[in-house]
């Protein structure tokens, strides 16, 4: 099928956006999502068949709609019961079997009407979802109630399935690619040229190269990441993953790889998939940063070690260094090479082992934005490598004490902290299971039963 909107859609082109990450908190104001009834629908079918040629008919729809209630969603400034009491948009999907997927590809699923046995009962989960027919009316634009709709398709039997469908006019196609739609699409094996399909936002995208790491995004996958060590526990893992790919491999000394600075630098872990597979290490002195201890597991190399030293290298601007200093081997000299590190002249140093190294340098531009004492108190409270979001001490500011906003002076970012306003808080009350290190714990939860606790910021 296609998508029925009138022509002020067109008017002004928007920048393509992938509707899946659409804020429905900030476009959805104003707007409500239920399942239509039946009138409702035929009147959109009826609206859309001046611009769909070989719609399908009211009685294959009201037959999919039956089947599975789910498949259609309206949305409107307000509930609507009947046709005639307000302008109703629409999104009818086909959430397809793996058959009914297969079927899509190889032509055998007539889409104009769908064979039932195609199509997941509301119990089932889908293998993929067709977008079979849009209807919006241009008085409820495009933004806002499809924010919503794409809000309650995100629940786990729908999240990150993959989404097809076929324009059916030029109008369509250019709608559908402002909505982040790309022409072709692949399943398995099995390519189309002529069907749509839209991506997977990928939620690590715009992560600083030392913060993309989710936990379960992509277990299973051979996708990498790097994340800041902040506890213990992955210290451990960087000492193990040292331990079985530089000490064992290369024969290097314990007593040369922990060498008691583990605990005065920064790590940064890096995954494939939800495992830890590799490290480096950074330590800090006046005006450069040394790189060092990376480590890559054997049976994971391939592009790990490149996402580390790269990601360590963004980490040091961040804070302002661009002189990166180093040791390499000679089997890794290159990958160093590769990021434009120098080799100092002269015959290496060697340690407790025969193993040579050469110290290696690295001079980059002076870092355009960078963390300093002006990128606010709420930036420089944050844990390390997440200076672009808020940190658990922000978590108990209520929206309401902002009073003015902070630059965040982080690379790459255009974010503003809010400053939150001097306020005073009661422990036992706002903060949950939270222990006054001054009173002890507290016998009861009522308000006077401790010393208020004063929490803001210093004013310059």
């Amino acid at each position: 099928m296609g998508i029925s909107y009138s022509k002020e859609h067109f008017n002004i082109a928007p920048a393509p956006r992938n509707f899946r990450s659409l804020d429905y908190t900030r476009y959805g104001r104003g707007f409500v999502t239920f399942t239509p009834q039946n009138d409702i629908i035929c009147h959109s079918l009826e609206m859309a068949s001046k611009d769909i040629p070989g719609i399908a008919e009211t009685k294959t729809v009201l037959a999919v709609f039956k089947h599975n209630p789910d498949t259609f969603v309206a949305f409107a400034r307000e509930h609507v019961v009947c046709r005639n009491q307000a302008p109703v948009g629409m999104l009818a999907h086909l959430p397809l079997t793996q058959e009914g997927v297969l079927a899509l590809f190889t032509g055998e699923l007539n889409t104009a009407e769908p064979a039932l046995k195609f199509i997941c009962k509301p119990h089932q989960r889908p293998a993929a979802l067709y977008f079979w027919f849009i209807h919006i009316p241009a008085e409820l634009g495009h933004g806002g109630g499809m924010s919503l709709v794409m809000e309650r398709m995100t629940s786990d039997k729908n999240r990150d399935l993959p989404i097809f469908c076929k324009a059916a006019n030029a109008k369509a196609k250019a709608l559908f690619e402002s909505m982040g739609f790309s022409q072709g699409a692949t399943y398995e094996m099995l390519h189309s040229r002529e069907l749509m399909s839209c991506a997977v936002p990928d939620p690590a995208a715009n992560r600083k190269p030392y913060d993309n790491f989710l936990p379960g995004r992509h277990a299973g996958t051979r996708r990498t990441s790097v994340s800041v060590v902040h506890s213990l526990d992955d210290l451990l893992k960087c000492i193990a993953i040292r331990g079985a790919a530089y000490v064992e491999e290369r024969s290097i000394p314990y007593a040369e790889d922990v060498d008691g600075n583990d605990f005065t630098a920064t790590h940064l872990l890096g995954f494939v998939g939800d495992e830890p597979a590799g490290c480096i290490r950074i330590r800090y002195f006046a005006d450069f940063i040394k790189l060092e201890r990376l480590a890559v597991l054997p049976r994971c190399r391939g592009g790990l070690a490149l996402d580390l030293i790269r990601a360590a290298i963004a980490f040091g601007k961040a804070k302002g260094y661009r002189r990166f200093y180093g040791q390499a081997a000679a089997p890794v000299l290159k990958l160093w090479e590769h990021f434009g590190f120098e080799r100092r002249s002269g015959p290496g140093l060697s340690y407790l082992t025969d193993e040579v190294y050469y110290e290696i340098d690295l001079v980059t531009e002076t870092p355009t934005e960078q963390l300093s004492h002006l990128s606010g108190a709420n930036v420089l409270i944050r844990p390390e490598g997440q200076w672009d979001r808020p940190g658990p001490l922000e978590a108990a500011a209520p929206k309401s004490a902002v009073v003015d906003d902070v630059a965040l002076a982080v690379a790459g970012s255009t974010e503003f902290v809010p400053a939150p306003q001097i306020r005073t808080m009661q422990p036992d009350r706002d903060i949950p299971g939270c222990v006054n290190p001054f009173y002890g714990e507290s016998p009861d939860c009522s308000e006077n039963s401790w010393p208020p606790l004063i929490y803001g910021d210093i004013r310059r």
